[in-house]
């Protein structure tokens, strides 16, 4: 009677370390296709947005704001116990274009978008600090990237008093943000900069409209992937998608200590700071903070240009390039990018 031969421990060490092989080889190329599928989905996302900019274009013959009256100006609140003010995010405006009109008709513009609560007054006790929570709480759809790690709800939980102009009380966080260009004040409307070569699409209380392009729709970024907060600072308020009461929601910045000329040496102090993807810093301006480009994808991120088209910019693009990009008049001559 033949006996039959078991596997020696040799023979089967040899196949593990062949099946160890084989899963390494495979195992990245999973990783690339699922992150392929995620750049995808974020691309899909951002072209619903820039189809919803230029169908609001059509309806009023103007971009939405990046922010709707945050209720500052130069750089001093002007709230007063009586005085609330909108603070909403261009998002909200953009809402009806996404297929979510019953979500725009839940938001009360009568209230506040920031705790509900003028700024530098006691909020305890009030009942509901964001009256828009039904719909501001929401996961609203297209606007978080799959590969964005942190979409969850911003907390202002433990504030008593609205000095913070960031807080925020259960609002989702979004992955996506306005191109403003150089011009993120908060405290004076879009068209007080309407003369200024760093002018972006969108700013405070007001937005381009298509004859401002003068540098060309497609050599315009008008909505990026912003990771701001959610990417180097998991906690704090940085980030929600439909409340304003601070520009870091929603605008996209890339400074110049120059208003008439912009060249290398303009952007060279700030390139390290705003480049694609940098590194969060935590100092006075909160770079990075909330106001850069930025993704959870390799090498860069993704933008809307001014035609509703969508480009993945790499991290590597030249500086003055990408400046040039956030500006809608600079007047300057963009090759490839």
């Amino acid at each position: 009677m033949l006996r039959r031969r078991a596997f020696t421990l040799i023979e089967l060490l040899v196949v593990i370390a062949i099946i160890a092989i084989l899963v390494a080889l495979l195992l990245p190329a999973v990783q690339q296709a699922r992150e392929a599928a995620r750049r995808t989905q974020c691309k899909n996302n951002l072209k619903q947005w820039g189809l919803a900019l230029h169908n609001y274009h059509d309806t009023y013959n103007i971009f939405p704001p990046a922010l709707n009256n945050s209720g500052r100006y130069n750089s001093t609140a002007f709230y007063t116990a009586t005085n609330r003010v909108q603070n909403t995010s261009g998002f909200v405006f953009l809402l009806p274009y996404m297929e979510q009109a019953n979500a725009y008709a839940l938001y009360d513009f009568n209230q506040t978008g920031s705790l509900s609560n003028p700024y530098g007054m006691p909020i305890a006790g009030l009942t509901n600090a964001n009256p828009n929570v039904q719909v501001t709480s929401m996961a609203m759809p297209g606007l978080q990237c799959p590969s964005h790690p942190n979409g969850g709800e911003v907390s202002s939980s433990g504030i008593t008093t609205q000095t913070d102009f960031y807080s925020r009380e259960n609002a989702r966080r979004a992955s996506y943000a306005f191109a403003t260009g150089s011009m993120t004040d908060y405290s004076l409307p879009y068209t007080a900069y309407s003369g200024d070569i760093r002018q972006g699409v969108f700013g405070n209380s007001g937005g381009a409209r298509m004859r401002d392009f003068t540098d060309g729709t497609s050599m315009t970024i008008a909505i990026g992937e912003a990771w701001g907060g959610a990417r180097y600072k998991t906690s704090g308020s940085f980030g929600p998608w439909g409340l304003s009461g601070t520009h870091t929601c929603c605008h996209l910045y890339t400074p110049s200590a120059s208003s008439t000329v912009l060249d290398a040496t303009t952007v060279a102090a700030y390139v390290n700071d705003f480049r694609i993807n940098a590194a969060y810093q935590n100092d006075a301006q909160k770079r990075q903070y909330a106001w850069g480009y930025g993704s959870g994808h390799t090498g860069g991120c993704q933008v809307v240009l001014g035609d509703g088209s969508v480009r993945f910019l790499s991290e590597n693009i030249d500086a003055l390039t990408f400046w040039r990009l956030t500006y809608l008049h600079d007047g300057a001559v963009i090759g490839e990018f």
